[in-house]
């Protein structure tokens, strides 16, 4: 009769999980005579905005693995259901929860005494031993398996490629991007070489100021120090910012620009005075920028280089 009631239940949510009140509780948890196993989410409506539980990521996880499991061979034995702190105090006190997240298994044999506090064996608690968070449906399948002794289904992850809109989506995409790409082809901005040259020194100016190992390994281009002061640039063999990287990443371009200058500017210049003077000033500009970036890298390596003016060194 029970089983019935909770397959009902169950085939009445969206995502697999049981909502359980006090009441619940007391009707499929603490009822002897079970035949089935419970899998319990605690949960709190009031900590869901809090960014380092994410609480609503690890629900979306949990809810993947009670689909999973429904999806097995043994969907009327296993049943995931969520406690809610708001609507549930009562057990929550019994549990002696003290912080979230938890989830935890219950078992056929388990015994709730009435009025009494309820322990939890730390064998049945998952997440503990799990590595990644939030806990991925995964972790969280193989340990309802663990502790049941019954198998559950794979984990089917939504997808975009698996919703039944992408073929259409993916025709209009070639189909308008096609024609985007055949108009751009054919527009006169395409055959304008500095815009040309500009992306150039763009990509150039991007990649050798670290860009993407910032983005891959997660560089912050700044963060603020003890004081509250931003801090941009860190001293010594420390660390590296972000902003770091693309403060070289602009000298290596002002660098290269001045030589580039120097080459193919400077020879259309018809006063030889203006020339000369022109020549000597991107000369001096280079040096500067050169000793500038080995003075840094010194400094952020410890290797420093000898170069023609490293006299007595």
């Amino acid at each position: 009769m029970r089983v019935t009631k909770l397959v009902a239940r169950q085939a009445a949510t969206k995502d697999g999980i049981i909502v359980f009140s006090n009441s619940d509780f007391e009707e499929f948890a603490a009822t002897k005579g079970r035949d089935y196993h419970l899998m319990f989410f605690l949960n709190a409506h009031y900590m869901a905005k809090n960014v380092d539980m994410n609480l609503p990521k690890l629900r979306q996880e949990y809810a993947l693995a009670a689909q999973a499991f429904k999806r097995g061979p043994h969907p009327r034995e296993v049943f995931f259901a969520e406690l809610v702190y708001e609507g549930s105090k009562d057990v929550f006190q019994r549990l002696g929860v003290q912080q979230l997240p938890f989830v935890f298994h219950w078992g056929p044999d388990a015994v709730v005494r009435e009025g009494r506090s309820i322990k939890i064996p730390k064998s049945s608690e998952c997440g503990p031993s799990i590595k990644a968070y939030p806990w991925p449906a995964e972790e969280l399948l193989r340990c309802t398996t663990g502790n049941t002794g019954l198998a559950g289904g794979e984990v089917d992850r939504p997808t975009v490629l698996k919703h039944p809109l992408f073929p259409l989506a993916l025709l209009a995409f070639i189909v308008v991007g096609g024609y985007a790409a055949w108009l751009l082809y054919n527009s006169p901005i395409v055959k304008v070489t500095a815009l040309w040259a500009l992306g150039a020194l763009a990509v150039y100016w991007f990649a050798t100021s670290g860009g993407m190992y910032n983005i891959i390994r997660g560089i912050p281009i700044y963060y603020r120090g003890q004081n509250g002061k931003l801090v941009w640039w860190m001293e010594g063999r420390s660390g590296q910012l972000g902003a770091e990287g693309f403060v070289m990443g602009s000298s290596y371009l002002f660098f290269s620009t001045t030589l580039a200058s120097l080459t193919y500017v400077v020879p259309r210049i018809r006063s030889a005075t203006v020339r000369g003077v022109a020549s000597l000033v991107l000369v001096l500009l280079a040096a500067f920028t050169a000793m500038r970036i080995l003075a840094v890298y010194g400094s952020k390596s410890g290797i420093h280089m000898r170069t023609f003016f490293s006299f007595g060194r």
